[in-house]
């Protein structure tokens, strides 16, 4: 992906809220693999489904060309919001 592509996407990110950018989804994996250590089983299930929805928003922000391929952090909230629930603690 070009350079200016890149600064489109980022520039898009800083401008619209609620977008899933490279580095929330990195704060959020680091947060899910704690959690998941030391969880309880499910704890360690819902960490792992949150992780695989953060993996796949990944993809596609590596994929993205424009703006309207960011995807929105709602969903992300959600799982992560779940998962915080069954591992007794507050996301980041």
């Amino acid at each position: 992906m070009g350079a200016a592509v890149m600064r489109t996407i980022a520039i898009a990110c800083l401008l619209l809220s609620g977008c899933l950018t490279a580095a929330k989804i990195h704060r959020w994996e680091s947060t899910l693999v704690g959690w998941a250590r030391t969880g309880k089983p499910e704890c360690v299930d819902a960490a792992k489904v949150a992780s695989k929805y953060l993996t796949n928003a990944n993809r596609t922000l590596q994929d993205a060309t424009s703006a309207l391929d960011l995807a929105a952090d709602g969903e992300a909230k959600k799982l992560m919001t779940e998962a915080a629930a069954k591992c007794g603690e507050v996301v980041p």
